[in-house]
């Protein structure tokens, strides 16, 4: 296929960094507002529970357009470019937002690093290789184990003998779940899985694209009916039986449903990506290395300029505010860091 610019994929990409963003948000102002000393405030738990079971695991969407991009554009020009490409764009921006993080510290009182510089980058070290500098970075480990196995994934989709093997590895999230914090093998399972997929659909993307138009109504039912199967789960407490928690099972089909309907509606939509989406499918992923840590910072402002809200509408109108504000200020920071970087810009902040 020729290397092109496809605007419904990168309009998705925006809207998945929107989603992940959201939840992070939304999630530290309700902190905020539950620590209010007052009695009498609002129950927040089922607006708690309505952004987690629509917002959380949306790092899938990152999973399924990386490969898709992988099968449409980036497997011609080869493994080295697509390794090197990796390597400077994900891997040293990965590696400085790290070291810059570490060094900060970050938590709702943040603070310097105070240890040696030995101490520091061993501390550094570790991180990288657990995700563990602030809370939101244990998916780029995970993708780097995705981009490790591409190759494989590839070689085994054009294997006419062994391509069905793709069948269970597409399904294993369903019985291999997401484990946050714990670094365990069924991450990987779970995140393998939805990368497979998006291989698949890159490879065959108009078809897919077909295929959700020909079975829209069965699109959005499956995403209706997760998203209230997700309901019933959190009544329950999100039960578990061994390794398989049902609700991430949930809420990979669920995922899967709405990035389906999604870019059908770019696709069937769009000719040009909106300005406001274009910026953030570029910037995407320096959103992503900054969001977490500006809430931080955010928070322990907000806590010394206002009180923590008691009135329902406020909360949740604040909460969205959030969620405005941190993409803003991403935006924004990105934005300096392109014009004082110039072309080192992506090898640095990633954008």
């Amino acid at each position: 296929m020729a290397k092109q610019f496809i605007p419904s994929l990168h309009a998705f990409r925006g809207f998945a960094i929107i989603n992940i963003v959201a939840i992070h948000a939304i999630e530290f102002f309700f902190y905020f507002a539950g620590t209010s000393e007052i009695t009498e405030k609002p129950d927040l738990t089922p607006f708690s529970w309505a952004e987690s079971i629509l917002f959380h695991d949306s790092t899938l969407y990152f999973t399924f357009i990386s490969a898709i991009l992988f099968s449409m554009i980036l497997a011609e020009r080869g493994y080295s470019s697509f390794f090197r490409s990796k390597l400077t764009n994900v891997v040293l921006p990965y590696l400085i937002f790290t070291s810059l993080i570490t060094w900060r510290s970050w938590g709702l009182t943040p603070a310097i690093f105070d240890g040696s510089v030995l101490e520091f980058l061993a501390q550094v070290g570790k991180n990288l290789i657990t995700g563990g500098a602030i809370f939101s970075y244990w998916y780029i480990p995970v993708l780097l184990v995705l981009y490790l196995a591409t190759p494989i994934f590839a070689k085994l989709l054009s294997m006419e003998k062994a391509k069905w093997l793709a069948v269970p590895i597409i399904l294993a999230p369903l019985v291999c779940s997401r484990a946050w914090p714990d670094i365990t093998w069924t991450n990987f399972a779970y995140f393998l899985g939805a990368y497979m997929l998006g291989m698949v659909v890159g490879s065959n993307y108009r078809q897919t694209i077909e295929l959700i138009e020909r079975y829209l109504y069965l699109f959005i039912l499956t995403a209706v009916a997760s998203t209230a199967v997700l309901a019933g789960l959190f009544y329950l407490d999100k039960p578990k039986w061994g390794m398989i928690a049902f609700d991430e099972s949930a809420w990979y089909v669920q995922k899967i449903a709405i990035a389906g309907l999604v870019i059908l509606l770019f696709e069937r939509t769009m000719t040009c990506v909106p300005k406001w989406l274009d910026i953030l499918g570029n910037y995407a992923f320096t959103i992503y290395f900054l969001h977490t840590y500006l809430l931080f910072e955010m928070y322990s402002i907000t806590v010394k300029i206002i009180a923590p809200p008691t009135s329902l509408p406020i909360i949740l109108a604040l909460a969205i505010l959030n969620v405005v504000l941190v993409i803003t200020f991403s935006v924004v920071i990105t934005y300096v860091c392109k014009l004082l970087l110039g072309k080192y810009s992506r090898r640095i902040v990633g954008s």
